[in-house]
């Protein structure tokens, strides 16, 4: 496999996603207003016909659809996108919207972001079955004051891993779950680039300090 490359002067972002692309596009508007210095290089759908593989082809992006039910195992399907980001060199893949699991190789190990519309670990409303209006359901169900947003590094386990980056988002009398899930995203949208700006550097220090003689 080749490996993420770290040192590029736009650092490459390969983005999983599996539905209608909001984080995507949100990512390209702050690439675009010079918010995020990266550069969106591919796009994986695990899911063909949505609308997040329109933004990437409306965007110029390559992007191809790799679906889990073609493969035996969590494994074999996560082998599959690596392989397939793999030739575009991203520093970073940043799962936007992905609903599935993947197992992470040591090579990726750190390198791959996931964003969770719910505090991690406080709200409890993370792991297997907690994505999408299920996750701020279960958030006002539990009586919670305040929810959030959280950008944690993907390892093996759904929305698991040491958290990047979080932040409160205050559940308001009356809230349904569509009304926090809009507040959420609203800051989802700060949030992830944020995120993903601090983890580049802390790589790109983690990198040199591994190879001080690439440093200079």
């Amino acid at each position: 496999m080749t490996a993420p490359d770290c040192d590029n002067a736009r650092p490459g972002l390969a983005v999983l996603l599996s539905g209608g692309g909001r984080t995507l596009a949100n990512l390209l508007a702050k690439i675009e207003a010079g918010q995020l210095h990266a550069e969106v290089t591919t796009v994986i759908s695990s899911r063909p016909g949505v609308r997040g593989l329109e933004i990437a082809a409306k965007a110029g992006i390559p992007a191809q659809v790799i679906e889990r039910r073609e493969f035996a195992s969590d494994a074999d399907f996560s082998r599959a996108i690596y392989g397939a980001v793999a030739p575009f060199r991203p520093a970073l893949i940043i799962c936007a919207g992905f609903l599935k699991r993947l197992v992470v190789p040591p090579e990726w190990h750190g390198r791959i972001l996931n964003m969770h519309p719910a505090l991690i670990p406080e709200s409890g409303s993370h792991g297997h079955g907690f994505y999408g209006d299920r996750v701020h359901a279960a958030v006002l169900a539990s009586g919670a004051t305040v929810s959030g947003a959280t950008v944690h590094i993907v390892d093996d386990e759904y929305d698991h891993g040491p958290v990047v980056l979080k932040e409160e988002v205050p559940i308001l009398p009356g809230d349904a779950p569509a009304d926090l899930a809009a507040r959420v995203f609203a800051v989802e949208c700060d949030l992830y680039p944020r995120a993903i700006t601090r983890h580049l550097a802390n790589l790109a220090k983690r990198d040199a300090t591994a190879n001080p003689s690439t440093s200079s």
